[in-house]
């Protein structure tokens, strides 16, 4: 089931589903909410959105209304997180899955977002979006960068496949202090790619799913964990940095769940602030993680907590030739 695509003038909604970042660094969602109001959308910030309660935005009732009365607004067309954290699970029980599959809409943000991004589309059908967030990515300092903006856009606004998706010349990790406001005083410094890697040969066509590779933890053992049977699954690493040899016990967890007997492909984004060596590491400990499968293996992809970033539709086909060092969307995500 593929959302409407999104149109200018159309209405973006923006929830919170986790963390209350809004209510600590209001700056980053006034200039999120004027990137998207420049784009030519109008903007609809849900009643707890911007709200600061402990470690999460609001109540998980709250939180959950504000997506219910997202859904339910026939003029919001589109809807994106504030930000990520670590709390969606809270959600779960409480979402009214038939009123989301009626009322299909974009949804779209990524890191602890996954959940819902996940589960949604496992219990209602419905595409959704591991793309950006309106504090980060949204609110870029001194405009959206362009790599993240088009693909983006192409994703959420045209009923045409993305298709073929190339490497950033380019990406950063540097963070500029948002409490001493250092993030509107430049750009952010990055440096020159040298493009992805690809691990493993082989060709895969397959549908995407996937996300954070912890916040996926908080759906494992559950009814909402994904069906992964012919998908391309696709996985990174948050700014907490799990580690590499922490990544090596949960791929571990993953084979022993007999996931990667299922599975037609394997993307992994760029590790956040990780070093050279321990890249390579991680490298190194995927392709021992699936020695004993068939499928191909791409790393250091431009998507999750580096940027800039592309987005993938979870619930859409893709192909992966390593061969030709090529990846495609091919089939598109909205209607």
């Amino acid at each position: 089931m593929k959302p409407p695509r999104l149109r200018e003038g159309d209405t973006v909604g923006v929830i919170s589903p986790s963390w209350g970042g809004g209510a600590e660094y209001p700056h980053r969602v006034e200039r999120g909410v004027e990137y998207l109001e420049s784009s030519g959308f109008r903007v609809r910030i849900a009643s707890h959105a911007i709200n600061s309660v402990g470690y999460v935005s609001d109540t998980a009732e709250n939180r959950v209304s504000d997506i219910h009365a997202m859904f339910r607004d026939p003029e919001v067309r589109a809807i994106v997180s504030m930000i990520g954290g670590d709390h969606s699970c809270h959600l779960l029980p409480l979402l009214n899955f038939d009123l989301i599959r009626e009322n299909p809409k974009i949804l779209m943000g990524y890191s602890d977002v996954t959940v819902l991004n996940v589960a949604i589309w496992q219990m209602t059908g419905l595409v959704t979006f591991n793309g950006p967030a309106l504090m980060v990515e949204l609110a870029e300092y001194p405009e959206v960068l362009r790599y993240t903006e088009r693909h983006m856009l192409k994703a959420l606004c045209s009923a045409e496949p993305v298709g073929r998706v190339e490497p950033s010349a380019w990406w950063t990790e540097e963070f500029l202090d948002w409490d001493e406001k250092e993030d509107l005083t430049r750009a952010r410094t990055g440096q020159a790619s040298s493009g992805w890697t690809w691990l493993k040969g082989g060709r895969a066509d397959g549908v995407l799913v996937g996300g954070c590779l912890e916040s996926m933890q908080h759906l494992r053992g559950t009814t909402y964990w994904p069906d992964l049977d012919g998908a391309i699954l696709f996985l990174e690493t948050s700014e907490e940095k799990p580690d590499p040899e922490r990544v090596d016990g949960i791929l571990m967890d993953y084979e022993n769940m007999g996931a990667f007997g299922h599975i037609k492909g394997l993307l992994f984004g760029r590790p956040y602030a990780y070093t050279p060596e321990e890249r390579e590491q991680l490298n190194e400990i995927i392709l021992e993680r699936v020695k004993g499968y068939g499928f191909p293996v791409v790393a250091d992809m431009d998507f999750g907590h580096t940027s800039p970033m592309y987005t993938l539709p979870v619930g859409c086909r893709a192909a992966i030739e390593p061969g030709r060092e090529r990846f495609e969307i091919v089939e598109p995500a909205v209607s």
